[in-house]
């Protein structure tokens, strides 16, 4: 049986049913998080991952004593490491009903709209994402946020990293670029790059820890107990304040 440390043990014990479907994994192989670069909630720097719900991640899995490896990989693949391997999560991923059952959830770590940009203030001219079809957008491939976007009716071309969008923006390769309302404004600063909203999604996306289905519900349980409890003590808004 693998061995926890003593303040998860009665979790354990009060959840039987949650290791029904698999052995949990052993501590002696670190838990793995898969994120993107997707700043400022994940990215690397210098060979380390940080960021937003990096950082909540890490203070929570240090609160509980767990040993967790995170990783910056490209988004497709840290969604097939979490389907394919009971140890592993990615974040920050967009809960969605064509999701849901397919991962265990921890979060909410963050919230934002969907926004098409474009390098002109006035143009172009959108009464809503419908009116996007006539343009060229750019997406990311593999992403919540694009599958939204084609839903509404709007051809979307996918890149594999999300910030490679600003490049194809500047070169004009796409005319309206769709990005969260908080990651694709940090992102552009980061590039140097003014850009300006179009159309903003009236809804709200979550954004999430998203596990294998076989990671044990105990730690689900337990992170995220103590992500409400950084909410509520202040945590979250200290760790936030430093990326505004």
């Amino acid at each position: 049986m693998a061995r926890y440390p003593l303040r998860l043990l009665f979790l354990l014990l009060l959840a039987p049913a949650a290791f029904a479907r698999s052995e949990p994994p052993a501590t002696d192989n670190p838990l793995r998080f898969f994120t993107e670069e997707y700043a400022p909630f994940s990215y690397s720097d210098n060979g380390n991952v940080r960021g937003i719900n990096t950082e909540l991640l890490k203070r929570a899995a240090d609160q509980l004593e767990l040993e967790v490896e995170f990783a910056v990989v490209p988004w497709g693949r840290a969604q097939l490491s979490a389907r394919n391997n009971a140890d592993a999560c990615f974040f920050s991923a967009a809960r969605t009903s064509r999701r849901e059952g397919t991962y265990q959830w921890v979060g909410p770590l963050s919230r934002e709209h969907i926004v098409l940009y474009s390098l002109h203030p006035d143009s172009p001219k959108l009464e809503d994402f419908q009116d996007a079809s006539n343009y060229r957008v750019g997406g990311q491939s593999a992403d919540a946020y694009s599958d939204w976007v084609e839903k509404q009716g709007v051809p979307v071309d996918p890149v594999t990293e999300v910030a490679d969008n600003v490049a194809k923006l500047q070169w004009g390769r796409i005319e309206l670029w769709l990005a969260g309302s908080i990651a694709g404004p940090y992102i552009a600063t980061q590039q140097e790059v003014n850009i300006h909203p179009q159309a903003t999604s009236d809804e709200v996306f979550e954004l999430w820890l998203a596990c294998n289905r076989d990671f044990p519900e105990a730690l689900i349980q337990a992170l995220d107990e103590t992500i409400r409890q950084f909410k509520e003590d202040g945590t979250v808004d200290r760790i936030r304040s430093r990326y505004r």
